[in-house]
């Protein structure tokens, strides 16, 4: 019992921590780009003289095999266990993720609670050599912002590895990614760019990528996004902008609480989706010249906002439609619900779900208003 207490063991400067894995595809293979934390760097009280991370890049024709080539650059190791972020470019996520993933699948050094994005318009390899502007490591910086984002503003949606894992081995329901988008990169590779405000280069996630299977094949806007997350019910918080409905100004809303329930019925032999959404929301903003405190403005402006919740979401379902991908999980539902009529609409329920009908039902609370009743330039709030 006393020889088995330390069989093995790495010590950290054999080790070079990887922090985020951009991988793009290069004709028949794989181009991985690594970001690695420079440990040297690392100390709050060292001028940053240099980037706080290192890119490694290199070719080869599986994910494993390219790990591995990477001592012949280094001295040391890559070492996976804090893996933050992983990015595809759009080539690969068009051709087929399942195939790079599987060794991070498998690998036991890796944690399964790294997030995955697809990189819009750049390459992998830019999207985890930039220095960022928040964060001393750009790839904490990119897993903290889309986790705060899918909770504070609905169109992202932060999938983590396991999420995925559950999507592929699920019937019923395709899987999504996050996409990234990058701004002024060539003026932003080197460490100046944290050095001045505004920064040259920046990123921002935009957009949900839809999969069919493992292949990407389209693209939700930021409106249809939102359907996504309100359907699967991941929308902690967020605002919308919408018309007041007496004249061209707007007002904000912020969603506090939704939660939406899927009701798959057959009807006619068909399957029939309904869609019962309770939604409680606060006031934000207001342009709208109207006094709050009157019960039926109050009512239109409920009415206003419900129409446009409404609309979001069968716009979002009708996007995915036409994209053919059930990312709603409709069929899972009715997998659930109807097993044996499951197993008969199975093979074909890519055709099925493009006809599918879709009803919604919303039941809308807006609650409460703010510290002040009117708009402020309406002089209805000044104390006589």
């Amino acid at each position: 019992m006393f020889l088995t207490g330390c069989w093995n063991s790495k010590e950290l400067n054999e080790m070079s921590v990887v922090m985020a894995i951009g991988i793009d595809r290069v004709k028949d293979q794989y181009e991985v780009s690594v970001q690695v934390v420079d440990p040297s760097q690392m100390s709050r009280n060292r001028p940053m003289d240099r980037s706080p991370t290192i890119v490694f890049s290199i070719r080869a024709s599986t994910i494993f095999e390219a790990i591995r080539k990477f001592t012949t650059e280094s001295s040391r190791k890559m070492y996976l266990s804090h893996l933050k972020i992983v990015i595809f470019d759009e080539e690969t996520a068009k051709k087929g993720i399942k195939e790079p993933l599987d060794f991070l699948f498998r690998d036991p050094e890796v944690r399964p609670d790294f997030y995955l994005a697809v990189v819009r318009d750049h390459s992998a390899k830019d999207a985890v050599t930039f220095v960022g502007p928040t964060e001393v490591l750009p790839a904490m910086d990119m897993y903290k912002a889309l986790r705060v984002s899918e909770k504070a503003w609905a169109p992202t949606s932060a999938i983590n590895v396991k999420d995925l894992l559950q999507y592929f081995t699920k019937d019923g329901i395709e899987p999504v990614l996050t996409g990234i988008r990058l701004r002024n990169l060539e003026k932003g590779l080197t460490v100046e760019n944290v050095k001045k405000s505004p920064q040259h280069v920046n990123y921002f996630f935009t957009g949900i990528g839809v999969f069919k299977e493992d292949r990407l094949v389209g693209w939700m806007n930021e409106s249809e996004s939102k359907a996504y997350t309100y359907i699967t019910n991941r929308v902690s918080s967020t605002v919308a902008a919408i018309d007041c409905p007496d004249s061209n100004e707007k007002f904000v809303i912020e969603v506090i609480r939704s939660k939406v329930k899927i009701h798959p019925e057959i009807v006619d032999h068909e399957p029939h989706i309904s869609l019962v959404v309770d939604t409680e929301a606060n006031i934000g903003e207001s342009a709208c010249n109207t006094d709050l405190k009157d019960e039926r403005v109050f009512k239109d402006l409920k009415d206003a906002a419900r129409e446009y919740q409404e609309q979001i979401l069968l716009d979002g379902v009708r996007s995915a439609q036409k994209l053919g991908s059930d990312i709603f999980g409709f069929g899972e539902a009715f997998h659930r619900k109807y097993p044996h009529q499951w197993n008969m609409w199975k093979e074909d329920w890519a055709q099925k779900f493009q006809q599918l009908k879709v009803d919604v039902r919303i039941h809308y609370h807006l609650k409460r208003v703010g510290k002040i009743i009117s708009p402020v330039n309406s002089g209805q709030d000044k104390q006589e």
